[in-house]
Order: C-alpha cells, then sequence, then structure tokens
C-alpha cells in the first residue's frame, strides 16, 4: 500500500465525500469498526488477566471520533469493561466526531478530565490512544504533554488510532513527547512517518483499516514507497490449482551449511516448504555435522568437500544435476567464509536461475565483489552489517549515514538485483525503482537463524513467481506476521518455532492458503 503523507490523506478522504458520496459519518464508523476488530485481535495473545479494561483516551478532533466508535465496538464485541477519559464534554465535539460520542451507550463511562494521573489506570487496562492522530506538528500543548507521559510511565499495552499522538506523520520526527504504542492501527492509508525516523521504534506492530478509498483515487496519489501490508501479501498467495502435484509447486535447492553450522540448511529448508513449495532438496558438505532434520520431507544430500566440511570447487560437480532440477536456489546459510568457497561461489554466480544469496556468501561476495553477476532474479539479504560491507564492496560508502530506503535502493540499483534489507520494517527494493518497507513483523524475530528461515520462505516465493519484487515483499511480510503470531511471545520464540507458523500467517492473509 502507498505511503502517503498526512495532506494526502485528508484529500483522499475529503474526495471521497465529495465525489464518491460516502458520508465523513459512515468512514468514521469504518475505521473505528476496523480499529475494534484489530485491538481485539491484538489482545488474543495476551494472557486474559492482561484484558479487564479498555481505556479510550479521547481527543477533539477526528482521531478522538474514532476513539468514540472503537469504544462502541469494544463493548459490543468484547467482555472486557470500557471506559472513556475525554479532553473535551461532547457539547465541544463537531461532525461526525460528535454524532459518534453522542452514540455511546450509557453503561460506557465517559469522565473529562484535565490531567492524567497514575492512578487514573489499573493493571488489565488496555490504553488507546485517540487524541491526536496526525494532528501533531511542533511541541506538544496542553493537556496532551502530561496526558502522553502519564500513559508511557503507565507500564501498560498501549494502542493508537492511525498514529502515536506525538509523531509527524510526514516525518516521523518526535518533538517533545510522544505515545509509546505496542500496536498502531493506522486508517486508510499507512502515513510515512510511521516508518521513517523515530516512526518505528513509536508504532509497534502495524495494522492497516481500509475504509473505502476508491482504488482509482489510490492510485493516482503519488508515493516514494510502499508500507506493504496484508492486502499487498494476499496478490501472490491466490488459488492453487485443484490438478497440483509437487513438480508444479516449485522446487528450492537449499545449498547451505558446514562443518561449523548443521542447522541453518534446514531452517531454511523447513521454511521453503512450509511456504508452498512442492520439493525441497538440502546439499550439504560431506563431512560437516551429523544431521538432524527432524523432517522426512526434504530431500538431503551430502556433496564432495575434500575432507574440509566446507563446499569448494570438487563440490560443484554433484551439485549440478540438483541446479537443473531446481526452480530457485538459496546459498550461503551456515556455509561460512573458507578460501575455498571463492570459486565456488564464482560458479554460483553465473547459475541462470532465481537465487537467494545470504548470510556468508553475501560476506565473500563483499570481500571479492568481482565474482558476483548482475541478474535480474538475484534476491540480496543482508543485515545491517552485512549491509555496510556490500556498500563498501560495491563503491557505495556514501549511502553508509542515509536512511535505510537509499542503502537498499543503492545496492538494489548498483547490483541489477532485489534487495532486502532485514531488521525493523525490513525494506524492499528493486533495481527498477520500487520500494516496499514490510509493515508486519515484532522483537519475537529477533532469534538466531530468524533470517535463515527468511531466506527459504523468498525461495519458495521466486520459484513461482517471475515478479521477484513482489515474491521477496510478500515473503518479508509471511516472515514478519509469522512472528506476531507466536505462541512463546516476543522472548520465547525460537527460529525452530517459525517454520510452523508460517501457514497460519498465510492463512491470516488470504483464503486460498
Amino acid at each position: 500500500m502507498k505511503a502517503v503523507s498526512v495532506e494526502q490523506m485528508r484529500a483522499l478522504d475529503q474526495k471521497t465525500i465529495q465525489e464518491y458520496g460516502i458520508s465523513s459519518f459512515d468512514l468514521m464508523e469504518r475505521a473505528g469498526n476496523g480499529a475494534g476488530q484489530e485491538i481485539i485481535d491484538y489482545t488474543k495473545r495476551l494472557d486474559n488477566k492482561h484484558v479487564n479494561r479498555f481505556v479510550i483516551l479521547a481527543g477533539k478532533g477526528n482521531n478522538g471520533g474514532d476513539g468514540y466508535v472503537a469504544a462502541r465496538y469494544l463493548f459490543e464485541h468484547s467482555l472486557s469493561e470500557v471506559a472513556i477519559y475525554a479532553v473535551c464534554g461532547i457539547h465541544d465535539l463537531e461532525g461526525a466526531a460528535a454524532r459518534h460520542a453522542g452514540k455511546i451507550k450509557e453503561d460506557v463511562k465517559i469522565e473529562v478530565k484535565e490531567t492524567l494521573v497514575k492512578s487514573d489506570f489499573k493493571d488489565g487496562d488496555i490504553i488507546i490512544d485517540a487524541l491526536l492522530g496526525t494532528g501533531t506538528k511542533g511541541n506538544l500543548k496542553k493537556p496532551f504533554d502530561n496526558w502522553i507521559k502519564t500513559v508511557n510511565a503507565s507500564g501498560l499495552p498501549v494502542i493508537a488510532l492511525d498514529i502515536p499522538s506525538g509523531l509527524d506523520g510526514d516525518t516521523g520526527k518526535i518533538c517533545g513527547d510522544c505515545i509509546l504504542a505496542d500496536l498502531t492501527v493506522t486508517i486508510g492509508l499507512p502515513k510515512r512517518g510511521l516508518t521513517l525516523g523515530d516512526g518505528p521504534a513509536q508504532c509497534g506492530l502495524l495494522k492497516v483499516v481500509e475504509i473505502g478509498i476508491p482504488d482509482e483515487y489510490i492510485e493516482k496519489a503519488e508515493a516514494d514507497f510502499e508500507i506493504y501490508a496484508a492486502r499487498d501479501a494476499a496478490r501472490l498467495i491466490s488459488r492453487l490449482p485443484m490438478s497440483s502435484h509437487k513438480n508444479t509447486r516449485g522446487a528450492v535447492l537449499v545449498i547451505a551449511g558446514s562443518r561449523e553450522y548443521s542447522g541453518a540448511p534446514f531452517l531454511s529448508a523447513l521454511s521453503a516448504l512450509r511456504s508452498g513449495s512442492g520439493l525441497v532438496r538440502v546439499a550439504i558438505p560431506q563431512n560437516g555435522q551429523p544431521v538432524d532434520s527432524r523432517c522426512f520431507s526434504l530431500i538431503v544430500k551430502r556433496v564432495p568437500d575434500n575432507g574440509s566440511g566446507y563446499f569448494g570447487e570438487q563440490s560443484i560437480k554433484e551439485l549440478e544435476p540438483l541446479i537443473a532440477a531446481s526452480d530457485s536456489i538459496v546459498v550461503g546459510p551456515g556455509i561460512g567464509q573458507n578460501r575455498d568457497l571463492v570459486p565456488f561461489l564464482s560458479y554460483l554466480c553465473t547459475i541462470d536461475k532465481p537465487m537467494v544469496f545470504d548470510a556468508d556468501a553475501l560476506n565473500v561476495i563483499s570481500q571479492i565483489p568481482e565474482i558476483f553477476k548482475e541478474k535480474e532474479s538475484n534476491i540480496l539479504t543482508p543485515h545491517p552489517g552485512e549491509m555496510r560491507r556490500l556498500l563498501d564492496a560495491f563503491d557505495l560508502s556514501e549511502c553508509l549515514n542515509s536512511s535505510r530506503i537509499i542503502q537498499a535502493k543503492a545496492l538494489a540499483e548498483a547490483t541489477g538485483s532485489t534487495a532486502v534489507l532485514k531488521g525493523h520494517r525490513s525494506v524492499i527494493a528493486s533495481p527498477d525503482g520500487r520500494v516496499a518497507v514490510n509493515g508486519s513483523g515484532c522483537p519475537a524475530l529477533a532469534t538466531a537463524g530468524s533470517g535463515d528461515c527468511l531466506t527459504g520462505i523468498i525461495a519458495s516465493f521466486i520459484a513461482n513467481e517471475a515478479d521477484y519484487f513482489e515474491a521477496a515483499a510478500t515473503a518479508v511480510y509471511i516472515h514478519g506476521l509469522a512472528g506476531e503470531l507466536s505462541y512463546f511471545g516476543n522472548r520465547g520464540m525460537l527460529a525452530d518455532d517459525i517454520p510452523m507458523l508460517i501457514a497460519e500467517a498465510m492463512k491470516k492473509i488470504s483464503p486460498f492458503a
């Protein structure tokens, strides 16, 4: 979905109201109801004792109006108590916000407050920020400075509607205080500031609620980049033909592992299988560590390694038929940086098939960049450290202190490949100039081996999709959503858990998963 400015979103709202015949009252109803649904979905992941009451903080404008609608939805669709702390009385509201506030049920207590104090909240509260939304410009005025400080000091889960109050929706900058949200439910289209500057750190999880802005209006809106959301990912998770068989669903080859690292190949391979590939082969060095893949569906092939436990030139001959039988190839996870890898990787760089280069493959390429061959079907998946080395290697050091978007775009253009700069709000860039910032993901994914799983998901999608940018972006979104669905929370998940969550993530996105 296009990342738009605050003014663009206001213009799209107004055009929809004036030309498409949808009232501001109905747009607000859709926004608040959609936010309510997302809030309930979020709280289902929490233990019940943490969800006793929803406390909506309602401002004077449209963001406050969205909050009143969400409060009504939560009262009608959840078993938890609902309360509203408002900065003004209903009689001070205008337009659609006033009408929606007037529909609040009598059982929902509304308190008008000048300031908030710690005792206004209690254990089990979920705080919903509907104070300012995109109305933030410059330093905060009273009472918002006090309200935001009190909320951030509460130690309770916080959900922001549209954008965390205090964050600039265009730049992602903060002037003074800003709501620190665990979830942001943005309305209509995602705002640029959610992924720029301080935005990623302040907004937590990110969900988008569509409110009926016509597609033809959105298509005409100019945007430098997309924020990839569930709707975007659903395009590639379409209906499978009933006549499908293993050879029509894509064959992936994972070339990975070494004497040092035996688990990485299987994290990638299992993730490729769970992402929909019909057949996945794993090639590992003959003298690597003993293998327990825990999956009889994988085809494991040990290839010669001259006794070293690392791939080398002697590995190529037995890999050739495996490469010929594959639709996409992963190379890099756990292969190490042994000197014999240079001729081995030089050969792999000449293969004319979709390939994902990850981990130590990227590190070797950054040491000897001349072995890399420009090819549209290459996907490079560096984390920030690997990206710094690649930028140096490809004479892009002027980008080292630039934004993640600029870095990913520069690497994609210089290598003629799709670049996936991993991390919070991963950036996907195509050599043709398209850029997307991933809208899924959470700290649960900050665990060793998580990137190996992403590599396998990407390989699965590029095996069947010629638009490598879309395939990579979809894979990144699925990987991020799998982390959000963790049964073990943000701290307890292992990379070993990710493959089992991939199918559930895809089912969330598409009815055809």
